[in-house]
């Protein structure tokens, strides 16, 4: 049985990919969280995102290739920085 994911070097569905470039270039803030900002097509979402205005916030332990780009970002694991967030 195939689980419901993308295995790595298989190609999104297409329909997929089209909704999340729409909703990154149509959002005011993006989070990037626990990536490294290496795999695209996803990693041109934030791009697209900040392109389009949006406020990129990166929550992740180490610097990525985002970072420079990021308006806030946030060192640490995604599960101690983010409950913080709703503090």
């Amino acid at each position: 049985m195939r689980p419901d994911v993308v295995l790595f070097g298989e190609l999104l569905p297409e329909d997929v990919w089209v909704e999340a470039a729409v909703c990154a270039a149509a959002s005011d803030v993006c989070f990037v969280v626990g990536t490294s900002a290496l795999v695209f097509p996803a990693a041109g979402l934030p791009v697209a995102a900040k392109e389009a205005g949006a406020f990129l916030v990166e929550v992740n332990p180490e610097e990525t290739q985002l970072s420079d780009l990021c308006d806030v970002t946030l060192r640490g694991a995604a599960g101690e920085v983010l409950p913080q967030l709703d503090a």
